[in-house]
């Protein structure tokens, strides 16, 4: 791994938010195809786009299949002591009113799950929380557009979404959520935030953010609204870089991939930046498609582990567009999960002419399976590992890049616009500097 003795000579620009600090464990995302969801461990967009990096989700890998696995064999483990348990509290605890028999429920199920240690992966969700996963996967949903993780109690925005209410409002990544409609938010979970901030299309909430350097709180007054987006944005940078930036790996980035990749190579594009920075996870197949349109056909992209230890390969498909020659760089950093740990492992492995620039992704790697219960709500349970194409574990170590570059203090990751093009020079994102130097190297048939 290389670390630059140096920044490279391009300018900057006023200080903008601070950059975004490593998030928890994310989860996965799902795609029906009978009684089991096959999820990938990443984090899922809920409903006001909130990248749940806490005990949250976006998928951390998707394969859709049904399980087919005969059921495991009963532990003989006596369940009646858990209804005992139950009965007791609600025939003689003091104060009748705390009781709530489904978050008794709930919190039984939570804490038998937490002994399994899989903290921020393995997990239950409600019905509610459960048809808000879906939605959140859909690349379409209702609310303000905001990725947040849950950092020592308190709910941080990890970036707000692109063309949201949200973004246009002035949010940024690094603001601390302080209270929703006056409701202190401190302390609780991503998802009982969730459950404040959702609301029906064209209702207002209000946020309080806490902002580093500002005395006072900062409140905004937004409109939920639904947000159809893609998760894919470019422009063209100096000596026709294209610039594609991918926010999450949500049901169509696959194709949005390939259309803008063929836009920029119609457009004279000599040269490829693939930002995957902060982008918490997807859909697996997505991931496959958009692993495929950089790595080889036949390449090992990544391998899967199962609890018996058995492994399997998956490699890149065939694709409509395929980046062939021309120099890449991949775009990675700590928010970097899940699926994006996927695609930039792929490449790192199967190109030749990429290199992968930032700093280490997070680590996720557990495969999530989602078994839906009775009463509309799931349990997410981990069910595989996947594996770097090395058969290196993902978890807990991350994908590393070639060259090490952290982001400048006050410096954040650029967000392209499409149609808009980009002076390198105007742009205060070290990150993407290094990248537009290795380009100009590598067209210049400099090695580095």
């Amino acid at each position: 791994m290389q670390t630059p003795a140096s920044p490279p000579a391009y300018g900057s620009e006023p200080t903008p938010a601070p950059p975004v600090q490593p998030p928890t464990p994310p989860q996965g995302g799902l795609t029906p195809t009978g009684s089991t969801w096959k999820v990938a461990g990443g984090l899922i967009v809920l409903a006001f786009m909130i990248v749940a990096f806490a005990g949250g989700m976006l998928v951390e890998r998707l394969i859709v299949q049904e399980s087919d696995a005969a059921p495991a064999a009963s532990s003989g483990m006596d369940v009646s002591q858990f209804s005992e348990a139950i009965e007791l509290v609600e025939d003689h605890y003091v104060d009748q009113a705390a009781i709530d028999p489904d978050k008794l429920l709930e919190g039984g199920i939570d804490g038998m799950l937490a002994t399994l240690g899989d903290t921020g992966h393995t997990r239950y969700l409600t019905a509610e929380e459960t048809r808000a996963e879906t939605e959140g996967l859909s690349g379409g949903y209702v609310g303000v557009g905001i990725q947040v993780d849950s950092r020592d109690g308190a709910i941080v925005v990890v970036t707000p979404i692109d063309s949201s209410p949200a973004m246009e409002a002035g949010v940024r990544a690094g603001d601390v959520l302080l209270q929703v409609d006056g409701v202190d938010v401190t302390g609780q979970t991503v998802d009982e935030v969730v459950g404040i901030v959702r609301g029906d299309e064209g209702s207002e909430v209000t946020l309080t953010f806490q902002r580093e350097g500002e005395a006072q709180p900062l409140e905004f007054r937004l409109t939920r609204r639904r947000i159809e987006v893609s998760a894919v944005s470019w422009t063209m940078l100096d000596g026709n870089v294209a610039d594609i930036r991918l926010s999450q790996f949500s049901s169509g980035a696959g194709d949005d991939i390939q259309r803008a990749l063929q836009e920029a190579i119609d457009a004279g594009a000599t040269a490829v930046i693939l930002d995957l920075r902060n982008n918490p996870g997807g859909y697996v197949n997505e991931a496959v498609k958009i692993a495929s349109t950089f790595t080889p056909e036949g390449e090992v992209m990544y391998i899967s582990q199962v609890r018996d230890g058995s492994r399997s390969e998956h490699k890149a498909t065939s694709q409509p567009v395929f980046i062939g020659d021309l120099p890449l760089v991949v775009l990675i950093n700590e928010g970097s999960a899940s699926s994006s740990e996927i695609v930039s492992g792929s490449i790192g492995n199967g190109n030749p002419n990429a290199t992968l620039i930032g700093t280490t992704t997070f680590g996720t790697g557990t495969v999530l399976s989602s078994f839906p219960m009775d009463d509309g709500a799931s349990m997410l349970l981990g069910t595989e590992l996947w594996l770097t194409p090395q058969g290196d574990l993902i978890r807990d170590t991350g994908v590393d890049p070639d060259v090490q570059v952290e982001l400048a203090e006050g410096e954040s990751a650029f967000v392209p616009i499409n149609g808009v093009p980009a002076n390198i020079a105007d742009i205060a994102d070290a990150q993407l500097t290094w990248a537009m130097d290795v380009l100009a190297d590598a067209l210049a048939g400099v090695t580095p």
